[in-house]
């Protein structure tokens, strides 16, 4: 764990740096996977499957089939909670709805925006350690909301080639029947140039490791992507108003995800500062075996304790780590709320854990990562829309402003843009 005291805008940069690059050493072999998937489709393809997944697929067992989806059985409260949820997701993601508009000028020109549902996109679904059911319903729900047709779900199989139970009764009930198999970068590159067997897609969206994560980066531009959302990320802010166990715990729910997580808490707390190191640590032994492993590893490299004398500098601390979660545990949240300039999702007060924004609340879980979240945003419906202009121009706007812009033409330099426009003037 690495304590700070009061540190410098660099000191908090370096970290960071340290662990961007620490994600960036395994770019060079994602840039071959995805290059070879790309040139050599199945081919390729297969022999990452064998290479990377637990259980050694062809591509001809990749598709989830009708069969395996019949087998699925989970307990009764699974079905009955993750309906509920589904209907609170929806009901947040509903408000984020963007309408086409369309208005006519004096002059008669009609102008507008048509708001259109991409035609595809493919949802990534970590679940190497994991079943990641809660990562499939908050990209599923906004594409469904936002009326994306066909829908892609992949995600890795298990130690006998299966895919969890929850994630496919996930599906079901979300309707979604297109499901593959595979994880990792391979599984990215065959979504975005296609294979023989994997129909490519518009745009992925999901969390991953760091593999994932690079390869989503490498492969933008050619397909859509949603976001840097790679190893999980926790910023808390506290000033010793709430309870060290609710910190430790909150500390701990990211850091069982990866490895590479990273967990910050920045107090201006002197007794929270000294006592919280030995609460987390008891709060870790008693994980399951595991999680701790796992939370254990991620704190001895990203496990971050700050203190600082002012809750000002508190929030310019967090707002340079731009985290992709970020608790406000002081006393009254709600009047430094206006100091966030940069995070993925807020959370406010002392039963507002991190957890509720991951299980369901509303707001979406798929967050920026890496100090995205200075420039971008969480998964949203617009995600899976884009925006196409409308431009009918009247003969009389026309007539009334055609000039300005074969002048604007050639003050560029563009003499055939601007002879576009005089052919038409001069037939009037």
């Amino acid at each position: 764990m690495i304590i700070m005291r009061n540190p410098t805008d660099e000191d908090i940069l370096k970290l960071l740096e340290r662990r961007m690059k620490a994600a960036s050493e395994v770019e060079e072999i994602v840039k071959e996977i995805i290059k070879r998937v790309k040139n050599e489709g199945d081919r390729a393809l297969e022999e990452y499957l064998k290479r990377f997944e637990k259980y050694p697929l062809s591509v001809r067992e990749l598709l989830v089939s009708e069969e395996e989806m019949a087998e699925v059985s989970v307990e009764k409260d699974f079905i009955e909670t993750v309906k509920i949820v589904i209907e609170d997701l929806k009901e947040f993601h509903q408000r984020q709805k963007e309408t086409s508009f369309f208005f006519t000028t004096d002059g008669g020109s009609f102008l507008g925006e048509m708001v259109v549902p991409l035609e595809s996109v493919g949802i990534y679904v970590p679940g190497g350690k994991v079943p990641y059911f809660s990562t499939l319903l908050m990209c599923a729900v906004p594409a469904i909301v936002a009326g994306v047709e066909r829908i892609v779900v992949t995600t890795p199989p298990d130690e006998k080639g299966k895919v969890s139970p929850y994630i496919l009764k996930v599906c079901e009930i979300l309707g979604l029947k297109e499901i593959y198999k595979m994880g990792g970068a391979h599984a990215i590159a065959a979504l975005s140039y296609g294979t023989e067997t994997v129909k490519p897609v518009d745009k992925i969206v999901g969390p991953g490791g760091v593999f994932v994560t690079l390869a989503k980066k490498l492969v933008y531009g050619d397909v859509g992507i949603d976001s840097i959302a790679g190893p999980s990320e926790i910023t808390i802010i506290t000033d010793g108003s709430i309870p060290l166990d609710f910190v430790a715990a909150d500390f701990l729910s990211q850091a069982e995800h990866d490895e590479n997580a990273m967990s910050v808490v920045i107090t201006t707390s002197k007794e929270v500062f000294e006592k919280l190191p030995g609460v987390i640590e008891e709060h870790l032994q008693s994980l399951p075996e595991e999680r701790r492993k796992t939370a254990e590893i991620s704190t001895s490299n990203f496990g971050i304790i700050v203190f600082t004398d002012d809750l000002k500098r508190a929030f310019e601390i967090s707002n340079l780590i731009a985290p992709e979660h970020l608790e406000i545990l002081v006393e009254k949240p709600f009047e430094v709320l206006s100091y966030v300039k940069n995070a993925g999702s807020v959370f406010l007060g002392r039963y507002t854990c991190e957890s509720v924004g991951d299980y369901g609340a509303g707001p979406n879980h798929v967050l920026p990562t890496f100090r995205s979240a200075r420039f971008s945003s969480g998964l949203r419906v617009s995600d899976f829309t884009k925006k196409i202009f409308v431009t009918h121009f009247s003969e009389e706007d026309f007539k009334k402003k055609s000039v300005l812009y074969s002048r604007m033409a050639r003050w560029e330099g563009f003499e055939a843009h601007a002879r576009a426009v005089d052919v038409r003037r001069e037939s009037l």
